[in-house]
């Protein structure tokens, strides 16, 4: 599933071509996306209506239109919005087409159809956006906020982490990466955390989303940015899906792990117990 950095790619890229253009037809070829909402109602409620921003809320992307609400989209295990060209036919995953008034085409293209459009009036009343907690990029997460949300919890430190509730974009590879960065175990009670570890996470939390972002996400298997290239930041990993290869800190082999049905990768030396 993308995460906080291949959002905040898409996010970035669609911001820099969107804002401005205005959606002249919606052409919904898999209604899955839509929920509960008849296609006609969904397409009714963007026609005509302009982009004028982009941006990123956890895992969640959050397209700003005039003269009234928000389209309001997630990607799951592998959508993706893609610009391009006028088509004479849909691709067959390609689950819904937003023609624009330039003559090109925002796509949204899912495999496995678990990712979802809504389009609300106020983003206060998406029921998912209310519940997100933390966003890791924003000012709010401070080392003073980690430690106290931290304390409040006995959760193993990696599930804390993805808890969407607690701190809002991260998943399966950044946890990893980033615990390995601040040398501290996955399965750590969270509230075990002393100042001082609670310092090396939130740093090793911000400069790994940071550097991610710049590398314009993670290409494991399904992330593709807005022009369907891949990101960079595979080329970084350091321990996500490198069972038994050498740490790159102290050369003990990297091991794995089943929490909460995910696998865990780290280091037994780097990230003790």
């Amino acid at each position: 599933m993308p995460e906080l950095p291949e959002v905040e790619t898409i996010a970035r890229e669609l911001n820099e071509v969107l804002p401005g253009r205005s959606i002249r037809e919606v052409r919904i070829f898999r209604a899955d996306a839509l929920g509960v909402v008849p296609a006609e109602a969904f397409r009714g409620s963007l026609l005509g209506q302009c982009f004028t921003r982009v941006r990123r809320r956890g895992k969640y992307l959050l397209f700003h239109l005039h003269p009234r609400g928000f389209l309001v989209g997630h990607l799951r295990m592998t959508g993706k919005f893609i610009l391009s060209p006028r088509l004479a036919r849909p691709h067959p995953h390609h689950r819904a087409w937003f023609e624009l008034d330039d003559d090109t085409l925002l796509i949204f293209q899912d495999l496995r159809c678990f990712g979802t459009l809504t389009v609300v009036e106020r983003l206060s009343r998406h029921p998912s956006l209310r519940l997100l907690g933390m966003d890791p990029l924003s000012r709010g997460f401070t080392v003073d906020w980690l430690e106290r949300a931290a304390g409040e919890s006995r959760m193993p430190l990696k599930n804390w982490l993805m808890d969407q509730s607690k701190l809002a974009g991260l998943g399966n590879i950044y946890a990893a990466e980033i615990l390995f960065a601040a040398g501290l175990s996955p399965f750590r009670s969270t509230n075990a955390m002393t100042r001082a570890e609670a310092t090396r996470l939130h740093q090793a939390t911000r400069r790994l989303l940071r550097q991610a972002i710049k590398m314009r996400g993670t290409t494991i298997s399904d992330f593709r940015r807005v022009d369907d290239k891949t990101g960079e930041f595979q080329n970084f990993l350091r321990v996500y899906g490198k069972e038994g290869l050498p740490c790159p800190a102290c050369r003990s082999p990297i091991a794995r792990a089943r929490q909460q049905q995910r696998s865990t990768f780290y280091c037994p030396t780097c990230q003790p117990s």
